[in-house]
């Protein structure tokens, strides 16, 4: 169900961390004992993570992402408490906008996004948790127009767990993670490319690959260097 209300970098990073909204899929069997503990991403005001991000083994950039305001979404008749994250700071000639996500009782949930001239509010699963190898769900991808200035459904996502005990060596640590799979068109005239979001428990997302789909070229790779949780 989509709430809709108009009111008061680059593609990689907005499907990093927006990007991926997917509908819900049941706990397996009900098995309660299975669930991990703790949160894929913690989410919490003042919460962030920093990291360098290279393209195509030549540009380096570093860029961090931040947990910034505690927002309540209204979906139906239910109120959810979401949290408004982005990369920051924004360049100067960009609209502020956030995308909401919530910890729920199936993973990480998609709550839309907000900004002072646009809102979107959906409750969709985004990455799912406990999950099995193998297992996938359908997710809607919500982007944001820089050109309108609002929130849209632009995409479905196919996203899949690839591995579930993955080690990553990072500057920020080595990291057991999940490894989540998904491939997404990044404009009318390229080629789709696979993407690889590394997420490690209590911590949140320590690596992301972007790979040229048929070549399976890295083209940009994302390593974590510095985080804050509470």
């Amino acid at each position: 169900m989509i709430y809709k209300n108009a009111q008061p970098l680059i593609v990689f990073c907005l499907i990093m961390m927006a990007f991926m909204f997917g509908s819900s899929c049941g706990l397996l069997g009900g098995k309660d004992e299975k669930k991990p503990s703790g949160d894929l991403m913690p989410l919490e005001v003042g919460n962030y993570w920093v990291y360098e991000t290279t393209y195509l083994d030549v540009m380096k950039d570093t860029i961090r992402y931040e947990v910034t305001a505690e927002v309540e979404v209204p979906v139906g008749d239910t109120t959810y408490t979401a949290y408004a994250a982005n990369f920051l700071p924004f360049p100067p000639d960009l609209e502020p906008y956030f995308w909401l996500r919530r910890n729920g009782e199936e993973g990480i949930y998609s709550m839309g996004g907000i900004s002072n001239a646009d809102t979107l509010f959906i409750n969709e699963l985004e990455y799912k948790l406990p999950s099995e190898v193998g297992e996938s769900i359908q997710a809607p991808q919500v982007s944001f127009s820089y050109e309108r200035f609002e929130f849209y459904l632009s995409d479905t996502l196919h996203i899949t767990l690839i591995d579930d005990d993955r080690e990553v060596v990072t500057p920020a640590g080595k990291f057991s993670c999940l490894v989540y799979k998904f491939d997404l068109n990044i404009g009318d005239d390229l080629d789709r490319v696979n993407y690889y979001m590394f997420y490690s428990i209590n911590v949140g997302l320590v690596k992301q690959e972007e790979r040229a789909k048929f070549e399976n070229r890295l083209m940009t790779e994302q390593i974590l260097i510095e985080y804050r949780t509470q």
